[in-house]
């Protein structure tokens, strides 16, 4: 550094700098001095001062951290790029001291074989963490399509050669099984378990990443498939061959495509004249009450009809003109069909109309008249009390007065 600062010195100026450091460390290369200084929470004296300290750098306008601070923060989280040549390092190391111990068998030398086989351990989990974050992060983030696919094969060649450090390690401590064992050495003994226990693990993850990586470069390489063919008809398009030579006008012509606004449409196509029926009632149920829809929720299955249903008014329907009431209905605008039959005041010949009356008279006219009526298909809903004095409340489809207009199309169709 330029001036001289002690490890006090630099820790205060990253902690009262640590949104800045944050920042770069998340967003490297992108941040420009001026995007920089616009942030409240440092100053141009404070850019200035940490410049100085060489903790930024500056460079064609664009703001970085000091690769040693980088370096600090990502071999303390175990991040950033995947490095498996210390695995063998440790490797050589492990069999130039398993070689000393079998010479001299000394204490100092145990010592040393313990310290390298936890860090082949401790290495192997790291790096493969490392790289599955990294094939990740370039599938995501990375824009050019052959850098992306390059870096892809790197980590596969990178996933292989870990792959063959942990035989390697496997060997060595077979090799050795009995040397160890020899030793009676408890830590020694669950330092090596732990090993072999974790190298299987590694071993399992390794073919996952393996699987992500060809399952990447498998669509990188249809997306790349696309875009050059996408570029291709772009060049024949701009020459003109395309509308002049071919038929694609016409081709395109004959598509009818529909939009659904964004909706993916179900992959069972379902009629609605099936939603309409009792199980097409019983399906749109179950679906509301996967995605939460209270007003397709409320609505319960009607009770099955009896086969004499019109026989309980027979007596009243040889008094009663439903003709003429129907005829009353459709000339008046402010009633439903089924508001007009509750409210209706029917003749005193035929004494007291129930509301089980009344409703079977609302179905009997809906199904004869038809034609004459407007369904809505919405339901409206009638409270009331039952015999027992229990309160209920009742699902009714709106049906209106067919308008004017309306009949006289009805007619010319007929």
């Amino acid at each position: 550094m330029s001036l001289q600062v002690n490890v006090k010195d630099l820790l205060s100026h990253l902690y009262y700098n640590r949104g800045v450091v944050d920042l770069l460390f998340g967003v490297r290369d992108q941040i420009t001095v001026n995007e920089l200084l616009n942030r409240e929470d440092i100053t141009e004296d404070q850019y200035r001062k940490l410049v100085s300290l060489e903790i930024l750098y500056e460079y064609e306008n664009v703001v970085s951290l000091n690769d040693a601070v980088v370096a600090m923060f990502e071999d303390f989280m175990e991040i950033g790029e995947v490095t498996p040549g210390f695995i063998n390092d440790y490797i050589n190391e492990l069999k130039r001291y398993i070689r000393f111990y079998q010479e001299a068998r000394e204490m100092r030398f145990l010592r040393n074989i313990k310290k390298y086989l936890k860090r082949i351990n401790s290495t192997l989990t790291r790096e493969i963490i490392k790289l599955q974050k990294n094939v990740d992060d370039t599938y995501k983030n990375e824009s050019n399509y052959r850098i992306k696919l390059q870096k892809l094969e790197d980590y596969r060649e990178k996933r292989d050669t870990i792959i063959d450090f942990i035989k390697k390690t496997e060997e060595v401590v077979e090799e050795t099984r009995n040397l160890f064992a020899l030793t009676n050495d408890i830590e020694l003994f669950g330092i090596v378990s732990a090993l072999k226990l974790s190298l299987i693990e590694n071993l399992d993850f390794l073919i996952e990443i393996q699987t992500d990586i060809t399952d990447y470069i498998n669509k990188i390489q249809f997306q790349l498939d696309v875009y050059k063919k996408a570029q291709r008809l772009k060049e024949v398009k701009e020459h003109g061959a395309l509308y002049f030579r071919t038929n694609f006008r016409e081709v395109i012509g004959s598509i009818n495509t529909l939009r659904h606004n964004g909706h993916k449409t179900p992959r069972t196509k379902i009629s609605v004249d099936f939603l309409f029926t009792d199980d097409g009632h019983v399906l749109c149920k179950r679906i509301a009450e996967k995605y939460k829809i209270t007003r397709l929720m409320v609505r319960r299955m009607a009770d099955k009809l009896p086969d004499n249903f019109k026989d309980k008014i027979v007596d009243q329907q040889i008094k009663l003109d439903t003709e003429k009431l129907v005829d009353r209905f459709l000339n008046q605008t402010k009633l439903n069909l089924f508001e007009y039959l509750m409210d209706h005041k029917f003749p005193k010949a035929l004494g007291n109309v129930s509301f089980e009356d009344r409703l079977s008279l609302f179905v009997e006219i809906a199904m004869e008249y038809q034609n004459a009526l407007d369904f809505k298909y919405r339901l409206a809903y009638h409270d009331y009390e039952d015999a027992e004095k229990n309160k209920k409340r009742l699902g009714y489809t709106i049906i209106l007065p067919l308008k004017k207009e309306e009949k006289k199309k009805v007619k010319s169709k007929d």
